[in-house]
């Protein structure tokens, strides 16, 4: 066997693996023998088919299975042997085609593309400074949180007149242009939510209103979220067009929430007993939950930030026909079309990997099953705490999720590909100079909106 490289530039290379007779008949002989053993044919008992039969029958689909194999193995070993950095996976040339036959065996000659990562240069620590934006928190954004918590928490009340506070259920009918009910029309039951219709001459038809009332009104222009329009037409895929009209809306039921009340009663529902035992304690606490949220916000826009930087620097090639023919080849549902929509956002995540890996393995960076786990564990609970369902959580239960999803290897290399961003941004959070800018939330949203849509 003989395998070479023939690099085309520093990005393609071809590999060549050349297989003899005596590289892989050997092979092919124990495995026809180890069949004839197996196999069940008609006029033999099983274990006693005559090797011939079964070489005449099945030997060609067996040397391909052991030239399959064999290349294969040998790819493999040749590319860890000489520390190639492939990117995607070795592709046939498409003129590999072989006469195969077993009663002359001959020579074969394998050649596969080869994508090679391109080489990271990097100059850490940045000779620049990055802005870290401390977000304020302020007393209405406070308030504003507690009052969605006060809703969150609140009870269903079913009063007889409407407010702006309430949602409706009701019958949607579709309407002619004389106002008529269109027979055969489009129907649908769903709620209404009040809020959310944007039209400020529609919604005061809604007020003061009780069941059995009928406003009649066009959602698709009276409601600004399209997938709003859609839940209430109950819609669920196309465009809007044909919905572009007015529908009688019956209403049926009446829903409010009723606050809940600032007792300690409820502090000790969302903060266990006796953590939180007054408004003051509570308005701290909720204070130091946005001020998470802000910081993670932050550390996100200062990580955007360098990556934009270092990308840059580095200035990076990818073998991209290379890439953009393995993609297509390696997912049959993606098209032309969305190959060129999506390839430079691939492409640059791909970019950005190699520069994470490049500062992971320079800086030694290791990651234990232990931080796997616990990894694993805060995504669960995460979960859980997303749709209200913590309290299902104990030890035994959450213990038996993070195995079962461990048990994936998909999810393993999930969790390793987050944990290694997570390790590297702290070490780049570490050493970079860091240009510290107060500003309230509001600023800071319309600070990331510019940059994004300069980035786009």
């Amino acid at each position: 066997m003989n395998i070479q490289q023939e690099k085309i530039d520093s990005l393609n290379s071809i590999l060549k693996v050349q297989l003899k007779p005596e590289d892989y008949s050997p092979q092919v002989d124990s495995a026809i023998k180890k069949y004839s053993k197996q196999v069940t044919m008609a006029g033999f008992r099983k274990g006693t088919v005559p090797v011939g039969l079964v070489r005449k029958m099945y030997g060609k689909s067996m040397l391909i299975d052991e030239l399959n194999r064999i290349v294969a193995d040998s790819l493999d070993k040749f590319i860890a042997d000489n520390n190639i950095k492939v990117l995607g996976n070795p592709m046939p040339k498409a003129d590999n085609n072989f006469e195969m036959n077993l009663d002359t065996p001959g020579d074969f000659e394998f050649a596969f593309e080869l994508g090679v990562a391109p080489e990271v240069n990097l100059l850490l620590p940045p000779a620049k400074s990055f802005t870290y934006y401390e977000i304020e928190v302020d007393s209405k954004v406070i308030d504003d949180e507690i009052a969605k918590i006060q809703r969150r928490y609140g009870k269903y009340i079913s009063p007889e007149v409407t407010d702006a506070e309430c949602s409706v259920y009701g019958t949607f009918q579709e309407l002619d242009e004389a106002g008529n009910i269109v027979e055969g029309g489009h129907t649908n039951q769903s709620f209404v939510l009040l809020d959310k219709i944007t039209d400020s001459d529609v919604r005061p038809q809604f007020i003061d209103r009780k069941t059995l009332d009928v406003v009649t009104f066009n959602p698709v222009k009276s409601v600004k979220s399209a997938e709003e329009v859609k839940y209430m037409l109950g819609l669920k895929e196309g465009d809007l067009t044909a919905y572009d009209k007015n529908f009688r809306f019956t209403i049926e039921r009446i829903n409010k929430v009723e606050n809940a009340e600032l007792t300690t009663e409820l502090f000790d529902q969302l903060y266990g007993a006796d953590a939180v035992t007054d408004i003051a304690g509570f308005r701290e606490k909720v204070k130091a939950e946005i001020a998470e949220g802000y910081r993670y916000e932050s550390e996100n826009a200062l990580k955007h930030e360098l990556e934009d930087f270092l990308l840059h620097e580095t200035n990076m090639s990818l073998p991209d026909d290379f890439l953009k023919r393995w993609l297509m080849s390696a997912n049959e549902k993606i098209t032309e079309e969305q190959l060129a929509r999506e390839y430079n956002q691939y492409a640059r995540d791909l970019k950005w990997r190699l520069i994470e890996n490049k500062i992971y393995t320079d800086n030694n960076m290791q990651i234990n099953n232990e931080e796997i786990e616990s990894y694993a564990r805060s995504l669960i609970v995460d979960q859980y705490l997303r749709y209200g369902q913590a309290h299902l959580l104990d030890d035994e239960r959450l213990g038996d999720l993070v195995k079962r999803y461990l048990s994936e290897q998909n999810n393993i290399q999930q969790v390793i590909e987050n944990l290694t961003g997570r390790k590297v941004f702290e070490h780049l959070n570490q050493i970079v100079q860091k240009d510290v800018k107060k500003v309230t939330h509001d600023e800071f949203v319309d600070i990331m909106s510019k940059h994004h849509h300069d980035h786009h």
